[in-house]
């Protein structure tokens, strides 16, 4: 799976400048339909959702895996910070949270595994970088939890999202800085 020092490490190679310890796992939300409930239930579709200086870039985890063949800025969705509206976070029930990006033009809901089962869930696996072995007591050890970077990063990650408004005001009251030639 991926370290997120590798995460970070690619997304630099893809010209994006990533902030420290917010990067977590996320999907994409069901709706309400039953059928949309069980397509996301047996989906692995997961990506890796960086806040970087001036947008959030999401990676699909597929991508991750294979980022020494084919590291492209294509494969990334970038959001720049400026047509964002503020971000909403809820929690759906006692597994996941939602975040709610809403754009300019367009509403994204994510799905986000809850830290306090991360270990046990697919997050978790993504995080700690560790198949299917971080399931049930062995990956509820201290020393499992301590390399969850889903986990360590959830909390610092929700805080910038849900600052994002006074981040954007601070850029835009920000002088522009023209290049001499």
């Amino acid at each position: 799976m991926a370290s997120e020092k590798n995460v970070r490490k690619i997304i630099k190679e893809l010209g994006y400048e990533p902030k420290e310890h917010a990067c977590i796992v996320v999907s994409y939300a069901p709706d309400d339909s039953l059928g949309s409930k069980l397509s996301q239930f047996f989906t692995l579709d997961y990506y890796i959702m960086q806040l970087c200086e001036e947008e959030i870039v999401f990676i699909p985890l597929q991508v991750i895996f294979f980022a020494g063949i084919f590291p492209k800025k294509e494969i990334a969705l970038r959001i720049p910070y400026d047509t964002l509206r503020p971000v909403k976070i809820a929690e759906v029930n006692k597994l996941n949270y939602e975040v709610t990006v809403t754009t300019d033009t367009d509403i994204i809901r994510l799905s986000v595994q809850k830290k306090e089962w991360s270990e046990f869930r697919s997050s978790g696996t993504v995080a700690t970088g560790n198949s299917f072995l971080n399931v049930g007591a062995f990956a509820a050890s201290k020393s499992w939890q301590s390399i969850n970077w889903h986990r360590q990063n959830l909390d610092n990650t929700f805080s910038l999202l849900q600052n994002l408004s006074q981040y954007q005001t601070s850029l835009q009251s920000q002088p522009s800085q023209s290049i001499a030639r």
